[in-house]
Order: C-alpha cells, then sequence, then structure tokens
C-alpha cells in the first residue's frame, strides 16, 4: 500500500489526476491506495467513489505541510477520522495558522512524521496512532539514528507525485510558478 499519493489538488505541486492515479494502481497491481493531497481534500470522493471500477481499496488522509516543509501524514481509519482531519485543516487554513508540528490526539485517525521531521524535532515518544515514516532516501540513515529500535512504528512513506520524467518536469514548473522564479533558479529543497 502506497500511503502518501498526490494528484493535482495538491496545489502547484501534484501533476495528474485521481483517476489516472487509479489507472497507475491497477497497472501495477496495487489494491490498496492512500490518497494524501498537499493541505487539500478536493479528491478525495471521486476517488472513493471510482476506486472500486480500478479493484483499489480506496484510503482517505491529507498530506500536512506549512509550504514545502512536511509535517506530518494524517490517515483516516474511518469516516469520523476523515471528519477530524478536514476539522483540523480547515481550522488551520481559514485562521491562517500554521500547521503545528505534532499533531493533535486524532481519535479515529493515524499519523504518519517524515524520517526528517523527526530527527529534527528529536521526537523519541509516540502515541499509540503515530508512526515514522521512512522514505527509500532514509533507509541508509536509520541503522546509524536511534529509531531503528523504533521497528513497530516504522512505516514506508514513499511519495507519488509523478509518474515520470515529464510529468517531474511539469512539476518543476508548477514550483518555479509558485515560487515566482525562473527554472534555474528554483531550489532543489522546493521540489519533489
Amino acid at each position: 500500500m502506497y500511503l502518501n499519493c498526490h494528484t493535482y489538488y495538491s496545489l502547484r505541486y501534484g501533476t495528474f489526476s485521481e483517476i489516472e492515479l487509479l489507472q497507475l494502481a491497477r497497472e501495477n497491481q496495487v489494491t490498496r491506495l492512500a490518497l494524501t493531497d498537499i493541505n487539500n481534500t478536493s479528491a478525495g470522493l471521486n476517488f472513493v467513489r471510482k476506486a472500486p471500477e480500478y479493484g483499489v481499496s480506496p484510503v482517505l488522509g491529507i498530506d500536512f505541510r506549512n509550504g514545502v516543509v512536511p509535517c506530518f501524514v494524517g490517515l483516516a481509519r474511518n469516516n469520523e477520522g476523515y471528519q477530524e482531519l478536514n476539522a483540523f485543516l480547515s481550522e488551520h487554513l481559514h485562521e491562517e495558522k500554521p500547521i503545528p508540528p505534532r499533531a493533535p490526539r486524532f481519535s479515529n485517525a493515524c499519523v504518519i512524521y517524515p524520517f526528517e521531521e523527526v530527527q529534527r524535532q528529536n521526537l523519541d515518544h509516540f502515541l499509540p496512532h503515530e508512526y515514522i515514516g521512512v522514505s527509500l532516501k532514509d533507509l541508509r540513515r536509520l541503522p546509524f539514528s536511534r529509531y531503528g529500535d523504533y521497528r513497530k512504528k516504522l512505516v514506508l512513506l514513499q511519495p507519488v507525485s509523478f509518474r515520470n520524467k515529464r510529468d517531474f518536469n511539469a512539476h518543476r514548473l508548477l514550483r518555479a510558478i509558485d515560487n515566482n522564479v525562473l527554472l534555474s533558479k528554483l531550489l532543489p529543497e522546493e521540489q519533489g
């Protein structure tokens, strides 16, 4: 299961639709998929409605970020969890408050903190619904960190934002437009 998939509803970041994401899942024999657009839930209903046609069991969530800085990924366990995530996101967007680095205690949603953020914040206590998301690039560093001992809390958090080089180039253009800079001046940390 992929826990962090983005569509073009991840504004100025993602490059394809929720239907194209489902097609990609079917082509790769993925049967369970989490849609976690960045600070957005617009694609959720259509994703859930169309997923059975592609043989996919859908999971909904939100990738909470401050700009390009990832805070955490929230995954709903049920409708109440999705409502909790949406209420939290709405409060922060409407009041223009930054997303806190630590998630509130959700009753019906689990939270995944990116490995780099866990290290940066020096987190050492995790609630039952909290996990550490490790990407492929983090795997080399994991054995040398103190988080290798947290095996029951580790999950693979590999974002799916683009399919190929063409999508990646479109993504880079969107990031340059969002930052109002030339493509040649786009910083690597601004890119997926």
